[in-house]
This record gives structure tokens, C-alpha cells and sequence, in this order.
């Protein structure tokens, strides 16, 4: 008999631990899952003012890498951030009207920017577990942006370089395509719009016309975390 007693208490454990993980990861996964973390590819235009002097800029499109934390706070209602970065400039001197011997410079810049952008959902999310398959997005946000560039001039056989940083506010609209890969994925197609409010008195208020607006398509990979 206490053999018996014995053999049961071995092996009543073995059996009783993965019904205990299957019922604790059941729950687990049936939390709603709310926050999420992103990372994204695109290309885009980009800020980068003063542009009238540099003719290689105004329509040149450069790779965006971005990333980014969310947070849903309803089932048509979430609260975005998003960091991105992006560089850009030209590759070769050019002549100036100025006459012979004047030349552009050239021009290599950093851009960073970061929002946070309050994003309505169009199809209604109560539970991640029923995500729709499809649904599309609209924010619209407030950001920061900070540009680095350098530029290098020839003039009389002598190269000089200068460094500028410029700071402006941007409002984002974001909108976006969303397909459901799985229970805690998504993968989505963006377009992005900035609208820049240079600073007053910065260097380069005269040429807004060429710098305050730029845009972005991004490809975009959320993950639900938590």
C-alpha cells in the first residue's frame, strides 16, 4: 500500500504540470494585448532647407528607417510614437550662375524626427485575438525634427566646410493600410505627410516655399508585446 501511495505521488506531478502550463499560457494569451512595438523601411522626400541653390535635392527620394512604440486605449482609439531617420544630399559639385571657378557645394545631410501621433482605427479592436484582417488608420500628431548637414565649397582651388543644425515642429498625418499576419502581428503599408514650421529668425525662414513640406511611404512591421 505505501508503495502504491509512493508510485502515485511521483507520478501525479508529471501530469498535473502540463495541464497547469497549457491552463496558465491559455490565460496568458487571452490578455488583451495593448502595447506593441514597430519598425519600418520606406522612402520618401525629405527636409532639408535651404533647397533653391541645390537643383539635385527638390525631387530627390531617400531611404527612411523608422521605429516606434504604440499603445491601444480603445477599440477605434490609440496613442503612436514614432522615431525616424533619413539621410540625404547631392554628390558632386556643380557650376554656379555666378561665372567660372563658383561652385555648389556639396551638400550631406541627417535628419531625425520623432511624434506622437493619436491614430484612429476604422474597424472596432476590442480583444487582439479578433483583430480585424483588414483595417485602415488616420492620425494626426505633433513632432520634432532636428537637421544636421555639411556642406563643403571650392572656391580659388580651396575647399571650405560649413556645419548647420536647424530645428523645426512638425504636425504628421499618418495613414495606413493594415493586414493581419497573425494574433500579435501586423504588417502595413503608410503614407506619411509633414507639415514644418520653421523657427523664426532661423537661418533658412526665407526659403520655406522649398523645405516645409515633405513625405514618406513606409512599409511598416508591428508586434504585439504586452
Amino acid at each position: 500500500m505505501v508503495l502504491k501511495y509512493f508510485t502515485l505521488m511521483v507520478w501525479a506531478p508529471l501530469f498535473l504540470v502540463p495541464i497547469l502550463t497549457t491552463g496558465q499560457n491559455f490565460y496568458k494569451e487571452n490578455e488583451p494585448k495593448t502595447l506593441s512595438v514597430k519598425i519600418g523601411l520606406g522612402a520618401g522626400t525629405f527636409y532639408a532647407a535651404p533647397r533653391p541653390f541645390f537643383d539635385s535635392l527638390v525631387s530627390q527620394v531617400m531611404p527612411v528607417f523608422s521605429l516606434g512604440v504604440g499603445k491601444r486605449l480603445g477599440s477605434h482609439f490609440s496613442l503612436n510614437s514614432n522615431l525616424s531617420f533619413q539621410r540625404y544630399g547631392n554628390k558632386h559639385y556643380l557650376v554656379d550662375d555666378l561665372g567660372e571657378g563658383s561652385l555648389k557645394p556639396f551638400y550631406q545631410g541627417f535628419s531625425y524626427a520623432f511624434e506622437i501621433t493619436p491614430t484612429f482605427n476604422l474597424m472596432p479592436t476590442y480583444h487582439h485575438l479578433n483583430r480585424p484582417k483588414l483595417d485602415f488608420t488616420l492620425g494626426i500628431g505633433i513632432g520634432y525634427l532636428a537637421t544636421y548637414r555639411a556642406e563643403k565649397f571650392v572656391f580659388q582651388d580651396k575647399e571650405y566646410t560649413f556645419n548647420f543644425l536647424e530645428h523645426a515642429a512638425y504636425i504628421p498625418i499618418r495613414s495606413s493600410i493594415i493586414f493581419t499576419i497573425d494574433s500579435w502581428s501586423n504588417l502595413a503599408t503608410e503614407g506619411v505627410f509633414f507639415y514644418t514650421q520653421l523657427e523664426e529668425g532661423g537661418s533658412i525662414t526665407s526659403f520655406n516655399q522649398y523645405g516645409d513640406h515633405f513625405a514618406q511611404v513606409n512599409l511598416v512591421y508591428r508586434r504585439l508585446i504586452k
